[in-house]
């Protein structure tokens, strides 16, 4: 469902997409697509009796969340007649389908072109203090797909030609096709690309799934990022990076994210750019508890200037002086909390390689419970940093330490990791913290097999449990 009915007025969302040094709070001008409007009923109730009584159609449905983006009658007003529907009790939601907007032509933020060909990706300060080559020995991101869900990435870059991984262009919701490319001639032109190639260096093996939401002046709509989140689900992808937020709550956007959480896919989302702590002015959909909010540092792990920070940041990543790919065949240097994203999206896809059964849970909590506290190195901002810098080689070290066969994680294995085996799968009992240590027979499946296995390997001399 979109939302559960409340008392408000319309929302006017001020946007800041394609984040990149710091946007003025309150900047994007509330406009909204016209002759269309997005409702949600409320369970029980069917769209028809809108669509009879206001001449409404339907244009597009998302099954998963219950929404829909309708059509109004010719010569509407689509803000009045949203707020005389969304007055009905038999109506969940119903708003504009607002715009959102890019916040380059009001910042003084620009990506720095690499004329001379000086820099390189693989070695550039952010990717060294991460230690990401020292990491890929570990894991890859083999097997993980990661949405890109953007103003579309430039598929020819020849930065993407020597990665192990797929770049899938999955759909333009712009132009309404398949080729999801970075254009040119815009404020975020290249912002697109720039992310997915952050992704690229933590994660070289999984494949990039490419969604374009945004034009080339960064407008885009929450509808159309909603289905790209749903989409995106539906792709097998297993993170999200969103590299963009808003002032107020995209009611369609946030119940796709809520929709991701249940699935157990992991959203990454930029902390935003305007220096504050205001919870009021954090933005969307970084405030909210089923996405990882990442904050941005510089090379000395301080808050970069421009960062948002608060309670309800998660992480911090480098965010200044990061190189990428950018335009036509270019790399550039780019500061900003969209750039911070990445590294975590990176993170979230290596951590999931390793194990695909990690849930949502585990992996936040080993990338917490990993990380660097930088309060010492902030003071004043004691407890505004989240859990910190994230650790890459340590986090990926948690996965890959587990001692197979211990199902109840004591660090043993004993009968009573049987026993919590059996009450697991006949007695709804507490799931095992880590299901590739309790997959004892290595096939995938957490059944009474495995507490077989285990009870043969403790008394009968039968083989160890296996280890992926």
């Amino acid at each position: 469902m979109c939302s559960n009915k409340r008392n408000i007025t319309p929302l006017t969302i001020i946007i800041a997409i394609c984040l990149a040094l710091p946007a003025a709070a309150g900047q994007g001008h509330g406009e909204y697509r016209p002759e269309e409007i997005v409702c949600e009923m409320q369970p029980g109730y069917s769209i028809d009796a809108i669509l009879a009584e206001y001449g409404t159609s339907v244009k597009s449905f998302q099954p998963q969340t219950g929404c829909y983006l309708l059509i109004t009658p010719q010569g509407a007003d689509p803000e009045s007649l949203a707020a005389v529907i969304d007055a009905r009790p038999d109506v969940s939601y119903c708003g504009p389908n607002f715009y959102v907007d890019a916040p380059e032509p009001f910042q003084k933020s620009q990506a720095f072109l690499d004329e001379l060909q000086v820099g390189t990706v693989d070695s550039q300060l952010a990717a060294l203090s991460l230690g990401i080559a020292e990491a890929h020995v570990i894991a890859d991101g083999t097997g993980i797909k990661i949405a890109v869900i953007d103003g579309g990435v430039n598929l020819y870059h020849p930065e993407f030609a020597e990665s192990s991984g797929n770049l899938v262009s999955a759909w333009d919701y712009i132009d309404g096709d398949t080729v999801a490319m970075d254009e040119l001639g815009g404020a975020c032109s290249g912002h697109g690309t720039f992310v997915a190639g952050i992704l690229n260096l933590v994660a070289p093996a999984s494949d990039l799934y490419v969604y374009r939401v945004l034009d080339t002046t960064g407008r885009g709509t929450g509808f159309d990022i909603a289905s790209a989140v749903l989409r995106a689900i539906d792709d097998g992808c297993r993170v999200i990076n969103l590299s963009m937020g808003m002032i107020g709550v995209d009611d369609a956007l946030d119940e796709a994210l809520k929709y991701a959480r249940m699935e157990e896919v992991v959203v990454v989302a930029s902390a935003g750019n305007d220096s504050t702590a205001d919870n009021t002015l954090f933005p969307f959909p970084a405030s909210r508890a089923y996405c990882l909010s990442v904050a941005a540092l510089d090379s000395l792990n301080l808050k970069a200037d421009f960062s948002n920070y608060g309670v309800k940041i998660d992480y911090c990543a480098p965010g200044t002086s990061i190189y990428a790919p950018y335009l036509g065949s270019s790399y550039a240097w780019w500061d900003g909390t969209s750039f911070a994203a990445p590294f975590v999206s990176g993170l979230a896809a290596l951590l999931l390689s390793l194990d695909s059964t990690l849930t949502w849970e585990n992996v936040d909590t080993i990338i917490a419970t990993s990380a660097t506290n930088i309060d010492s190195l902030n003071p004043g901002l004691e407890e505004l940093l989240g859990h910190g810098l994230i650790t890459i080689v340590p986090a990926l070290e948690q996965v890959r330490s587990y001692l197979p066969g211990d199902a109840n994680g004591d660090n043993t294995v004993d009968l009573s990791d049987a026993v919590y085996l059996v009450n697991y799968v006949f007695k709804d009992g507490a799931a095992p913290s880590r299901a590739s240590a309790a997959d004892a027979n290595c096939d995938d499946v957490l059944n009474l097999a495995d507490a077989v296995f285990l009870i043969a390997y403790i008394f009968h001399s039968g083989p160890p449990p296996c280890a992926r």
